[in-house]
């Protein structure tokens, strides 16, 4: 009898979103957070949010960064430590 591989979903994901800014601030800028997701959950949830559907918690928020033009912008940055720390956690759970 042959065994189906059960298929693992990651426990902490890296979610964005658009920040909001003041009018004198030039430029895009974006959220990005470290997101531990309810076990058992399908999906991805709406909102950065402790308060939205499958978010068990915030595990670190790196708050409004500026989107720039290169891969050494803020966001591009932050992005990188997001997904490298949610990377450590999902292997630290395995």
């Amino acid at each position: 009898m042959e065994t189906q591989a059960t298929i693992k979903t990651p426990r902490f994901i890296v979610m964005t979103s658009s920040a909001n800014m003041p009018s004198r601030c030039w430029g895009i800028y974006r959220n990005v957070a470290v997101v531990k997701l309810e076990a058992g959950f399908q999906g991805r949830p709406a909102m950065i949010s402790s308060r939205a559907i499958g978010v068990e918690e915030i595990v670190h928020f790196y708050g409004p960064c500026n989107v720039g033009k290169t891969s050494r912008c803020a966001y591009q940055r932050m992005l990188a430590a997001a997904q490298q720390e949610a990377d450590k956690l999902n292997a630290e759970m395995s």
